[in-house]
């Protein structure tokens, strides 16, 4: 019988690191992710958010123990990319991320939209004349560069962005149409005084992602889970709370 090789051996030494500890207890799985309302968030210390509650029923479907992180975005990506054993959520695939990703499954689909207080825009064109800002590190810095949208701002969290939309310091948001009133009401402001422009490209889609080396065979469960809340009702549940 041949020896397995030295891939295999490793990939066998991290399940087994991953499914036991010294006192026979499930080791968890890391799940990074960002303040993101209403698709994950931290409200009180408590993990929450559509997506998160769809990942987090993913797991204990699949008997994979997860522990939710919440870091600033950016670091939470150069985690997922420094190590062979982490999730990130909710993360939007794009064609520069392709590569340095496994993507685990689809989870919740939105659009990618400008949002005012004044009048919106109505086209990209007039769009270029107002200072926008966004999340540093998101896939809505790919969108603003493709928009040629000219003036733009960066900040580390969204509720930096609905404060500063609101006190007239940036001129549009670029955000989703599902995080728009919850990130504004979060900040203590009144949802209904927001105004939407033109969407910024196609539907996009946020999965649930995980480093390049990240075991399959754990991912696929994953996987197998978030299509069986599908076809049983459950994960149209979740979301639904939330729209």
């Amino acid at each position: 019988m041949r020896r397995p090789t030295i891939p295999i051996v490793c990939m066998l030494a991290l399940l087994a690191l991953l499914f036991s500890s010294p006192g026979g207890a499930q080791q968890s799985i890391k799940v990074v992710a960002a303040e993101f309302p209403p698709l994950t968030t931290k409200a009180g210390g408590q993990p929450g958010g559509v997506v998160l509650e769809v990942v987090r029923e993913a797991g204990r479907r699949a008997g994979v123990a997860l522990e939710f992180s919440f870091l600033p975005w950016e670091r939470a990506q150069l985690e997922v990319q420094a190590r062979n054993d982490v999730l990130i959520i909710p993360f939007t695939r794009t064609p520069s991320r392709e590569a340095q990703y496994q993507w685990v499954a689809p989870v919740l689909e939105f659009h990618t939209v400008l949002v005012t207080l004044a009048n919106p825009p109505s086209s990209i064109e007039e769009a270029r004349m107002l200072v926008v800002g966004y999340v540093r590190g998101t896939s809505f810095t790919d969108e603003a560069k493709q928009a040629g949208l000219p003036y733009v701002e960066e900040s580390n969290d969204d509720l930096t962005n609905a404060r500063k939309l609101k006190l007239g310091r940036i001129g549009a948001w670029i955000t989703t149409d599902l995080m728009a009133r919850g990130v504004y009401r979060e900040a203590g402001f009144d949802p209904a005084e927001l105004k939407y422009g033109p969407d910024l490209g196609p539907v996009k889609i946020s999965y649930v992602a995980a480093s390049r080396d990240f075991p399959k065979e754990i991912a696929n469960r994953i996987a197998n889970a978030i299509s069986q809340m599908r076809a049983d009702g459950s994960y149209q549940a979740i979301v639904k709370r939330y729209r």
